[in-house]
Order: C-alpha cells, then sequence, then structure tokens
C-alpha cells in the first residue's frame, strides 16, 4: 500500500514532499526509490564542453576511498528545453563549476536551467527498510553492458557478495531500480521529494531495469511512453509481480504502442498497473533512452 503526503502542492517555488510505503512479501520484487532528495543547487549554468558553469563545493565530489569501489555522490540534470531530464555524474566540482562528461556536444555554447541532487544509494535503500534479515537478503543492481552485481543488507550497511567489502555507496540512478531477494517480509518508507520533470532514462543493450519516479503508483504499461523507445517486434519487457514470487508478465512494441505477449495492442485486462516502487525489466538488443514524465504529468 502507497502512503502520500504533500505540502504546498500550489506552490511552484516550494518542492512537493512527502513519503511512501512499498510493501515486500518474501521472495523477491523489484524496488524502486519513488522521490528524489533535495537538490543542493537549483538555477541557470552555463555549458563549456564538459562543464558545467558556476561556484561550487568539493563536497559533491565522487567518494575517494582507498579499500572499496569509488562512486559518484552527486548528479547534474538539465531541467529545461528539448534535453530536460538528462543527468550526468559529476566527475570534480569546485569554485570554477562542475565537470561531467557524455554532455551532447550540440550543448556546448548553451545556458540552461539545472538542478544538482546526491544520488540515491543502496545505503538510502537500506535505511529505508525494515525487516530485511542480515546477511540473508540480497540486492541486485543492473549496469551497462548487460553486467549485474549483487550486494548484501546487513544492519550495519550493504557489503559486496564477498560478504565484506562495504558497498554503501553504490548508486541508483534516477529512474531504475534494483532486484530484491527477501528471506522474509520488509517494508521501505520513502521520504522524498516528488520529481517535477522529465527523466531520460538509459536503456542499454541487454538487460535494463527502469522504474517510473513516482510515489503514488497506478500507471499502466501504455501510459509509461516506454513504447518509443524498444525496437519494434524484437526488444520485450516484463512487469515483476509484487507478491514475492517473480512471476513475470511480458510485452512488446510495434514503435507506438505496448503489445501484450500475443503481440496485440494492450487493452483492458493486459494494460497492467505498475503498484508504487516497481519497475521493469527490459530485454534490448541495443541502447536507446525511456523519456519518463514527471508523476505530475508534464
Amino acid at each position: 500500500m502507497a502512503i502520500f503526503t504533500q505540502v504546498s502542492a500550489q506552490t511552484v517555488s516550494t518542492p512537493i514532499v512527502g513519503f511512501s510505503k512499498v510493501q515486500a512479501p518474501a521472495g523477491g520484487r523489484i524496488v524502486a526509490p519513488v522521490f528524489v532528495k533535495p537538490a543542493v543547487f537549483s538555477g541557470n549554468s552555463s555549458i563549456t564542453g564538459q562543464s558545467f558553469s558556476g561556484s561550487f563545493s568539493s563536497a559533491l565530489n565522487p567518494t575517494s576511498y582507498t579499500d572499496r569501489p569509488n562512486y559518484p555522490t552527486h548528479y547534474v540534470e538539465i531541467v529545461s528545453g528539448a534535453n530536460e531530464g538528462m543527468t550526468f555524474d559529476v566527475e570534480s566540482a569546485g569554485g570554477s563549476g562542475i565537470t561531467v562528461s557524455g554532455v551532447p556536444t550540440s550543448l556546448n555554447g548553451t545556458t540552461v536551467s539545472i538542478v544538482v541532487r546526491p544520488h540515491i544509494t543502496l545505503a538510502d535503500l537500506a535505511a529505508s527498510s525494515t525487516g530485511l534479515q542480515d546477511y540473508n537478503d540480497a540486492i541486485t543492481v543492473f549496469r551497462e553492458n548487460n553486467q549485474k552485481a549483487s550486494y548484501i543488507y546487513t544492519s550495519t550497511g550493504v557489503v559486496a557478495d564477498d560478504y565484506s567489502t562495504p558497498a554503501d555507496n553504490v548508486v541508483i540512478y534516477p529512474g531504475t531500480g534494483v532486484v530484491l531477494n527477501n528471506g522474509a517480509s520488509a517494508l521501505f518508507t520513502f521520504p522524498g521529494q516528488v520529481k517535477t520533470t522529465k527523466t531520460i532514462v538509459p536503456i542499454y543493450n541487454g538487460e535494463s531495469i527502469v522504474a517510473p519516479v513516482d510515489p503514488q503508483g497506478g500507471a499502466s504499461v501504455s501510459q509509461l511512453n516506454i513504447a518509443g523507445a524498444l525496437a519494434p517486434y524484437s526488444d520485450a519487457f516484463s512487469v515483476i509481480s509484487t507478491t514475492g514470487d517473480l512471476a513475470a508478465n511480458s510485452f512488446y512494441s510495434d514503435g507506438t504502442d505496448v503489445l501484450d505477449e500475443n503481440y496485440s495492442p494492450v487493452a483492458g485486462s493486459t494494460d497492467l498497473s505498475l503498484s508504487v516502487g516497481n519497475g521493469l525489466i527490459i530485454n534490448a538488443n541495443g541502447d536507446s533512452n525511456w523519456v519518463a514524465n514527471s508523476p505530475l504529468g508534464n
């Protein structure tokens, strides 16, 4: 059951905040964060090459551990224009700006509206949970190049699959989720801000997990704007059950509409709705992007 509250929903300048509950019966399911963290910067910035102008704190830099992998701690998101929803990990930050990678050359010399936010991590996921079992329950993260990595929950911090290397800083990117395998029923209580802008979510060749950043849930697969991001009659996606049995319902695309497993446009009972905190596992034959709308409808 999802529970959602909001503050000053009619005031554009005031973030809409709340919390949402995601049930995880014993067995497994996709778990996706349904809010974003508060921005540490919001404003206009000019782009030169791979840099955004401004004066920023070095506290935005990636982690710098010597005994474990390092991860980005913050990301820049464009929130205006044709590239609304595009995100970039902060690679370095300081008084002269933020350096990232992957900025399209077409944006060089332009000025855009951006926000800078902290990433949601496995530590945040663990902190929001009750009922997970020490050294038993696993969290699997899907990455590009069809790579997957499993991590283990402990009450003192998430660790890698060697059961010792700290992994709290592993990132759950905006518009994605993880696969949870849990031995007993658990509950996640997600707090945060409602995302008011689009999210551009990478779909990688192979398997990817994508998920709406939506604290209320209820969108059907035909409403997700996903069909155009999939290769017609080739790429497939699955809606995973939230009852713990990891059962899957498969869907396809004709390039415009979502199709059921018989390659017919979804309608009625075949147009499944996503419960809050659920997502899709996509099997794709190439890279693309899903443009996910804000739950507020833009």
